[in-house]
């Protein structure tokens, strides 16, 4: 009987998940950028992405901005606190961000591939 070489299913999943983290995270500080006045950069500083894995396998991507980023996502219109009435218009910064950019297709088939080697060698002929 020879050893074969197993890949770390999860380790691989892993690194397929932080590599598109990354770009997501890339592509929505360009964006952002682009779209937004950046007057103390707090915006972009707290821009991030992170893949979080649970039980082994790639559960989810995680998206981190500010509170201002998601309000110019959203729009606003009410009162704020100091009483001044308040109208923003919604710009939708991660919409953009999802239908410019092919990495969560990319993300499915490297998934797809990993867990189908996984699967094939656990099969016996």
């Amino acid at each position: 009987m020879s050893l074969q070489y197993t890949p770390d299913i999860t380790a691989l999943e892993k690194k397929a998940g932080q590599d598109a983290a990354r770009q997501l995270r890339r592509r929505l500080k360009l964006i952002l950028a682009t779209t937004t006045v950046k007057r103390t950069g707090i915006m972009l500083k707290s821009v991030g992405a992170s893949a979080k894995m649970k039980f082994g396998v790639l559960d989810h991507i995680e998206v981190r901005a500010s509170q201002a980023t998601f309000i110019q996502h959203y729009g606003f219109e009410g009162i704020k606190k100091n009483g001044i009435r308040m109208n923003l218009k919604a710009r939708r910064h991660v919409d953009g961000l999802f239908s410019t950019t092919k990495v969560l297709d990319k993300l499915i088939d490297k998934i797809t591939d990993i867990r189908a080697e996984a699967i094939m060698q656990n099969i016996r002929f």
